[in-house]
């Protein structure tokens, strides 16, 4: 991708131009310095964690070092921690509400089981009551962990995976 500055407005480019200025034909496939002549720059996207990141603020920077060594002029992201509006608190909360929703989804499919011994007193497998209850051993040790956690960025990533 590429931009350029038109009335102090950063326009971007997912394609250059086929023609520009006085190149009525094939500007698109000219030289990278020939298209910084006519202020076509191009973008540099930063790595970044999406989940936990996001980029802000396109503008130009002077003697940016490409990945070829050479310094040159380039538009580039900012990239920025995403904040919460939820306190600390409210995060737990909604991590520990969508672990014991995973965990129900789990036991679900054996609950039958469960309903039968109810009902009809068939005793559960030795291996469906060991699944559940390390089932809910798990929810019960990673709910620990996620109120024992102190920043919203950490509950934020808490991986909820039963």
């Amino acid at each position: 991708m590429h931009a350029r500055i038109v009335k102090g407005k950063i326009i971007k480019y997912t394609k250059l131009p086929s023609a520009f200025g006085n190149t009525l034909v094939g500007f698109n496939k000219l030289s990278e310095s020939e298209h910084e002549k006519y202020g076509f720059y191009t973008i540099i996207t930063p790595s970044y964690n999406n989940k936990t990141e996001y980029l802000d603020n396109l503008h130009s920077k002077d003697n940016h070092e490409c990945s070829d060594g050479k310094k040159r002029t380039v538009f580039i992201y900012d990239i920025k921690t995403k904040t919460f509006s939820e306190t600390l608190e409210e995060l737990k909360s909604k991590k520990i509400k969508k672990l014991k929703s995973a965990a129900y989804t789990k036991l679900e499919s054996t609950d039958w089981y469960v309903t039968r011994k109810a009902e009809k007193g068939t005793a559960i497998p030795d291996a469906i009551e060991k699944e559940r209850n390390d089932i809910r051993s798990s929810v019960n040790t990673k709910e620990s962990e996620i109120n024992a956690l102190t920043k919203k960025i950490n509950v934020f990533n808490y991986d909820i995976i039963l």
